[in-house]
């Protein structure tokens, strides 16, 4: 291994909230963008900011401390793959977790002239923090190649045409594109041709390059494949301080389902786990270096049920007392799983119920009815782990009459969060196919079908929000389960964190039709909730 630093690998780059909130304002009467930012941050003094920053700012005051609270301090899974992946090539390859933490450390690397930057893209659903990122590169190292890959490019990518994937690629304004759905094997063979004197990248498979003339060039497309076992992290690269006590980590890689509103398996390709030995000996290096939270981030993770119940055995086994949280499908489940998973510290579940009625569940080709559901969230609430419900409201089908059972799912059922969100309009999902069906028209958050548009469903979203008092909400935008269980292994108690979320959900609802309102009594309850 040389001591020049072949790849720098960036991890999340949270733009701030403000700036996006301003322009989608401008836009709010064709579109729901506006609407689904208001759902999802809080309005302090006639300024709108995120759940974490209102955290910090109420931490502050009721201790003096400035904590800069954030679940995206944990280490980042996809930067933490890649450049472990990179490493076991042998080359020389460091990470930049987040980015709004670690400016300096990215400011110090470039210092070191690396090869490449690699940026990952998995969060982003559009060019704004990309762009912001080669900005920064760009002025603190002009020679530098910048790589740009993951799934955003790979939806552009798929999305669009020519002439449009240009336009945008050309925005974010990186020097090579990885068009692939896995693309680390891509990504070690540019930094392989960038150790040579003169690189030549026209040999190497999915690659969108930007020639001395400044014109997009692509080459042939390559399927990867890469193989899981081999590539599981090796975490003994990462300074313990990082690590220490959180952690994400996964078992497999795509999806046992093909629901109709998520092109994530078609995308990811089949079904493949990790061995189960090599899971093992991954939690027996984070318990010795003191890791007490893992999050396994699988889509499926209790799909297979059989494996499902062998990985919470291994956990009991070896009595590594993780508090653990995950995805978890509980209708897909029984009650020795449920037993078990309690016995081996399951913590918190990330429910996609994503409705509470069975025709709309019957359209999302969920595979699952509200009854088995009931059951599920029931067996866990008993159990004493925390449920988080995502439900989704919109959905082609979609009408009042649905939507209310859904509110009166959440009403019946008492997960501990939930949360409602404007269905976002992927043609490319295979509901896309179905267009004509539903009457389907529009993209993202501007749609409407022949029960409902999204101006009715943002309307309902809200009305849910004020009128559901049987369970807390708990937003996707920067603070969702992962916060939770990331804020536990900063020791705060999880009722704490329940009554913070509980006086944050008084300001979200008055949010929705007054701003720079009076939130003194609300201040004050949040702070003395974190006095010494």
């Amino acid at each position: 291994m040389t001591n020049v630093i072949d790849c720098v690998v960036v991890g999340f780059y949270e733009i701030p909230v403000g700036g996006l909130i301003t322009a989608s304002q401008k836009t709010h009467k064709y579109n729901g963008t506006y609407r689904h930012y208001l759902a999802n941050t809080l309005d302090i003094s006639g300024d709108r900011i995120t759940y974490p920053e209102f955290l910090n700012h109420v931490i502050t005051s009721a201790t003096g401390e400035s904590r800069g609270l954030h679940v995206s301090r944990m280490p980042n899974l996809g930067a933490c793959y890649l450049t472990s992946y990179l490493r076991k090539r042998s080359f020389q390859a460091e990470h930049v977790n987040f980015f709004n933490q670690d400016r300096e450390r990215l400011k110090q690397l470039l210092a070191q002239n690396p090869k490449s930057v690699a940026i990952t893209t998995t969060f982003y659903v559009d060019h704004q923090p990309i762009r912001a990122l080669v900005d920064f590169i760009r002025q603190y190292n002009q020679d530098t190649k910048i790589i740009v890959g993951g799934p955003h490019v790979f939806n552009v990518i798929n999305d669009y045409d020519i002439a449009a994937q240009d336009m945008l690629l050309s925005l974010m304004g990186a020097d090579i594109f990885i068009f692939s759905s896995e693309g680390e094997l891509t990504l070690s063979r540019v930094c392989a041709a960038l150790q040579k004197p003169e690189p030549d990248f026209s040999s190497i498979p999915n690659l969108i390059i930007l020639d001395k003339d400044g014109k997009l060039c692509h080459t042939k497309i390559e399927t990867e494949n890469n193989n899981l076992d081999e590539n599981v992290i090796d975490w003994r690269g990462f300074n313990k301080e990082l690590l220490v006590p959180t952690v994400q980590t996964r078992t497999a890689r795509s999806c046992a389902f093909q629901c109709s509103f998520c092109r994530y398996p078609y995308n990811a390709g089949e079904l493949v786990h990790i061995d189960l030995g090599l899971v093992e000996k991954e939690c027996d290096y984070l318990h010795s270096i003191g890791v007490s939270q893992l999050l396994f981030i699988d889509d499926t993770f209790n799909i297979p049920l059989d494996r499902f119940k062998a990985l919470c055995r291994m956990l009991i086994k070896n009595k590594y007392n993780f508090n653990w949280f995950s995805y978890f499908r509980c209708a897909n489940a029984d009650e020795e799983a449920f037993d078990l998973m309690a016995e081996a510290g399951c913590t918190g579940v990330f429910l996609g119920i994503e409705s509470g009625s069975h025709p709309v569940l019957k359209a999302m080709n969920k595979g699952a009815d509200p009854e088995k559901y009931r059951h599920g969230i029931q067996s866990l609430n008993d159990r004493g782990i925390i449920t988080f419900c995502s439900l989704v409201v919109g959905f082609p089908g979609e009408t009042e009459e649905t939507v209310r059972e859904t509110f009166d799912f959440v009403r019946e059922t008492k997960p501990s969060y939930y949360c409602l969100e404007l269905f976002f309009c992927d043609l490319k999902a295979p509901i896309g196919k179905k267009s004509a069906e539903y009457g389907l028209k529009g993209a993202a958050y501007n749609w409407k079908h022949n029960t409902m548009d999204w101006k009715r469903a943002t309307e309902l979203v809200e009305e849910g929000y004020r009128t559901i008092k049987e369970s807390v909400i708990l937003p996707l935008y920067s603070f969702d389960l992962w916060s939770i269980a990331y804020l536990m292994g900063k020791g705060m108690e999880k009722e704490k964190i329940r009554e913070f979320l509980k006086i944050s959900s008084e300001i979200l609802v008055r949010g929705f039709t007054e701003s720079n309102f009076d939130i003194t009594d609300q201040e004050q309850r949040a702070v003395s909730i974190f006095k010494k």
